[in-house]
């Protein structure tokens, strides 16, 4: 698998031609030339992952009986067309681009990768045996990019998408089918989620005893970790009318992923008044 072309372009090229591989510089050229009247230059600096080396993924849980279940395995990006049963009743993918992405917010410099899970069988549990208190660890491994890179662990995003026939069973709005558990309290996603409403912004700071966690990590080889910490309960929706996480009493996501924003090493995470990197 050839590099994945990751530009403020992506969003609409993948809608018009599906994922977006960089075959070689000068065809992607054309190739936005003639849908944007734009040409992107061979030095441009782009910010890619490198395919050939596939990223580790881990999910993992204690269940109601104090046992661990633990699922793995290597993965090729992809997207979430190209996921693959991993154990259990979960399914996984690891994909360029993500919610922040399609939302508009993210960094005009940055790269975004995901790992996301599929429930395989919907009529049974995302998590075998899981308890009411359990917490499940994701953990996405050996992600390298293209060039030095820093890892920003305010921008982490957990994103559970809901089955709308269920949320109608239980009286939920169709337009709150998506939920977002974000690190950052102050996350808007640039104003396209509604807190208390589709999002828990700062669910996921690690500061408060119902919270998730989660960081990120580069290495002295350049690999780049993330990792999250999250409580079965913050998978209930947040409008869900039953007020209890007892596993088989709440509707559950039918899928979920857990994405970051990257960025070349020395960019500013900051943005001058014209919404351009502040370096």
């Amino acid at each position: 698998m050839l590099p994945v072309v990751q530009t403020r372009f992506q969003m609409t090229l993948s809608s018009t031609i599906g994922p977006v591989y960089q075959m070689s510089t000068p065809l992607i050229s054309v190739l936005l030339s003639v849908l944007f009247g734009q040409v992107l230059q061979p030095d441009a600096g782009i910010l890619l992952v490198q395919p050939e080396r596939h990223p580790h993924v881990r999910i993992a849980w204690v269940d109601a009986r104090k046992i661990e279940h633990a699922y793995e395995a290597d993965l090729s990006y992809g997207w979430d067309g190209d996921r693959e049963p991993i154990g259990g009743n979960i399914a996984a993918y690891v994909a360029v681009g993500g919610t922040r992405l399609l939302k508009g917010a993210g960094h005009p410099r940055g790269a975004i990768v995901r790992v996301g899970f599929y429930k395989i069988q919907q009529g049974l549990l995302f998590f075998d045996g899981i308890g009411a208190d359990s917490v499940i660890e994701v953990e996405l491994s050996g992600v390298f990019m293209n060039q030095p890179a820093a890892a920003r662990p305010e921008t982490i995003v957990q994103h559970l998408k809901f089955s709308r026939d269920a949320l109608k069973s239980c009286r939920i709005a169709s337009d709150a089918w998506n939920l977002f558990n974000t690190v950052d309290p102050d996350e808007t996603l640039n104003g396209r989620i509604r807190p208390g409403y589709d999002a828990r912004p700062g669910a996921l700071d690690g500061r408060g005893s119902d919270h998730g966690s989660a960081e990120a990590v580069v290495a002295d080889d350049g690999s780049i970790t993330l990792r999250a910490r999250v409580p079965y309960a913050l998978f209930k929706h947040i409008r869900d009318p039953w007020q209890h996480a007892i596993p088989g009493t709440f509707l559950e996501p039918i899928h979920f992923h857990i994405e970051m924003e990257i960025l070349p090493q020395g960019v500013n995470p900051g943005r001058d008044d014209n919404g351009l990197p502040d370096d």
